[in-house]
């Protein structure tokens, strides 16, 4: 399926501003021309580029030929794909090309075996698979016959069949080349690119969680006040698996009240408060000049007194400006920005970009302490 890049907010403009507006391609072209041109990915095409000679344009008598119009393509879609070559997506993008080629090798295989050709299987599979019983097409016709134009059963019982056999097809071949794949040797072998940082600062989960998220955040950044309910729902779904850790990234250039709210929030934390006084700090409309942030700590019933001095005479600033720092050095341009065990995302991703790492992380895990076990054992 298409996808977008995710909301991301930048103290300056990112790298090209198109990556914020082209939604990705689909992902299986997108992957055989990431496998094509990982080589290549940061070269421009050459002037003498092969491929069809047919002239596409001229510049001052100089053909520029189709061939090299196709290669400029594939390079820029590979890098929209990748946002400029960035190493997890490079990775991500890979891992489903490497997959991609495996399951249309195994189709092969089992085509040559069978005397047909690749094409002629996936279809006689999928037929065998979708086939539609009467209780189905039934079932269909009872629950959207007021949207049938008054059409009876027996008419549209041959529509409604043929539109739930399309919507099987797609499942069928899925199911048939995981059938493959479980009867072959598979290795994928690219490995994930991590960035380690810190897990510093307030945290939420058990410190020996097999998973940690680190994010950067902006405390006036609208996308980072969208990621807390999904980061809510990340913990509660991996409650005792993941540990959450929240790190300061106040973009000042766009937000001039971010590095306060950030050294206030910090104060907060040294009075135990700093869960229920960043919630507030997120809370929509919430007030962020001086006056904002002390009502805040008086909401969470902090010391005040303790609370004003400790904001009055910056006592974090040397905190926060180190988890910039850091934050810089580990490639961070705008927030939110994640480490999922050194595994980068940006922007305000969907739960299940998170459920995906996370899933595979903790399957990694659970690999490795077998493997540990049997070595034990022999």
């Amino acid at each position: 399926m298409p996808r977008e890049t995710a909301p991301i907010c930048y103290a300056s403009h990112p790298p090209d501003d198109r990556s914020m507006e082209v939604p990705m391609r689909p992902t299986l072209i997108l992957c055989a021309l990431a496998l094509f041109l990982a080589q290549a990915c940061t070269q421009q095409p050459a002037a003498t580029g092969g491929g069809d000679p047919t002239p596409a344009a001229r510049l001052d008598g100089i053909d520029i030929t189709v061939g090299e119009v196709d290669a400029w393509i594939k390079d820029e879609l590979f890098r929209q794909a990748s946002n400029d070559g960035e190493e997890s997506k490079l990775h991500e993008l890979r891992s489903q090309a490497a997959n991609n080629i495996i399951n249309e090798r195994l189709v092969e295989r089992e085509a040559r075996i069978r005397g047909i050709d690749s094409d002629q299987l996936m279809e006689d599979e999928a037929s065998r698979r979708m086939s539609v019983g009467e209780a189905e097409v039934l079932e269909f016709w009872e629950r959207n016959k007021a949207g049938m134009g008054g059409l009876d059963f027996a008419a549209a019982a041959a529509q409604i069949r043929r539109h739930l056999e399309r919507q099987k097809g797609p499942q069928a071949a899925r199911e048939f080349v995981q059938e493959l794949r479980k009867d072959a040797e598979i290795e994928v072998l690219i490995s994930i690119p991590r960035i380690q940082v810190a897990a510093s600062g307030p945290a939420m989960g058990p410190e020996d969680a097999p998973v940690t998220i680190v994010e950067f955040s902006d405390y006036e950044c609208p996308f980072c006040a969208r990621a807390e309910p999904i980061i809510s729902e990340v913990l509660k779904r991996y409650e005792g698996k993941v540990r959450f850790v929240y790190r300061h990234f106040p973009l000042d250039s766009i937000h001039k009240q971010a590095r306060g709210a950030s050294e206030a929030a910090a104060c907060a934390d040294e009075q135990g408060k700093f869960w229920p006084y960043h919630a507030l700090l997120f809370g929509s409309g919430a007030d962020l000049s001086a006056a904002g942030l002390e009502s805040h700590a008086e909401a969470v019933e902090a010391d005040l007194e303790a609370f004003r001095t400790c904001v009055e005479e910056r006592r974090y600033k040397a905190t926060v400006e180190a988890d910039v720092a850091e934050g810089r050095s580990a490639g961070v341009t705008g927030t939110p920005a994640f480490f999922v065990n050194g595994i980068v995302l940006k922007g305000a991703q969907p739960v299940d970009e998170f459920v995906r790492i996370i899933d595979a992380e903790l399957a990694a895990g659970a690999a490795e302490t077998a493997e540990g076990a049997d070595n034990d054992a022999g």
